[in-house]
């Protein structure tokens, strides 16, 4: 539960904390969103909220109706990015996007939940499966993750400091966490590997832009992006891929 302030590099590296430092030969920096509020680390990445509902548990006539018979993942194309699996205990969990970026990359506890977003996930759930507009939604909640400016995530071992680090991984950490803990195993070992020749090994992203302009461009796409999933809803029709925000979010 103690705070990490700061860091230092070099032949003794150390976690700097309001009580105390820790020291260690290596360091390995793996806090995804939450590591840009490090000094250091500001502008590595944004934290990107994204946000989950929760049905009670359905009975098997309703997932007969749905035709979800096994534990298959779904998701759909909107530009808004959406996510839906069901659970070991027979539930629907629908996630997505939509909750506003905060300005100067704030993150708090408050901010896991966001009323508009997650009615606007409830009600996805229901356009998706008609048979369900009398089900109860027993949870709802969200968190931050971590998004490099060129959607690229990273990892990287520097010897000369001591300093590891992964992350960036845009929503897709469960199963690149776990490998790129590989990747820094054979790397703090100095060794060469399949692994270590990954494209993401030692990567550099950009760096965001300053506040205010970070804000703007970011609630831009996000504005732009919701934009073209009502239009393609209401239209049936694709977006074109020559709008502007389609430009500035491509990656």
């Amino acid at each position: 539960q103690t705070p990490v302030t700061d860091y230092e590099t070099g032949g003794a590296p150390r976690l700097i904390t309001p009580y105390g430092d820790v020291r260690a030969r290596r360091l390995v920096l793996a806090g995804e969103a939450y590591s840009q509020q490090l000094p250091k680390l500001r502008r590595t990445l944004v934290p990107m909220y994204s946000l989950i509902v929760l049905t009670e548990p359905l009975s098997e006539s309703d997932w007969e109706q749905i035709g979800w018979r096994n534990r298959e993942l779904v998701s759909s194309s909107r530009m808004s990015v959406d996510y839906l699996n069901r659970t070991a205990d027979g539930r629907i969990l629908f996630g997505g996007r939509g909750a506003p970026y905060h300005m100067h990359s704030v993150i708090a506890d408050g901010l896991d939940r966001h009323e508009p977003t997650h009615d606007m996930l409830r009600q996805m759930t229901v356009e998706w499966f008609p048979m369900l507009k009398d089900v109860r939604f027993t949870h709802a909640w969200g968190g931050p993750l971590g998004m490099p400016r060129d959607w690229m995530p990273t990892t990287a071992y520097d010897a000369a400091t001591g300093v590891a680090r992964a992350g960036g991984y845009t929503g897709q950490g469960v199963a690149t966490a776990n490998l790129f803990g590989r990747i820094l195993t054979d790397l703090i070992r100095g060794e060469v590997t399949a692994l270590t020749q990954l494209p993401t090994v030692n990567h550099c992203s950009p760096r965001w832009e300053p506040e205010p302009l970070r804000w703007l461009g970011i609630r831009y796409a996000q504005e732009g992006f919701a934009r073209l999933d009502r239009d393609a809803e209401r239209t049936g029709k694709t977006p074109t891929g020559r709008t502007l925000v389609e430009r500035i979010g491509r990656h």
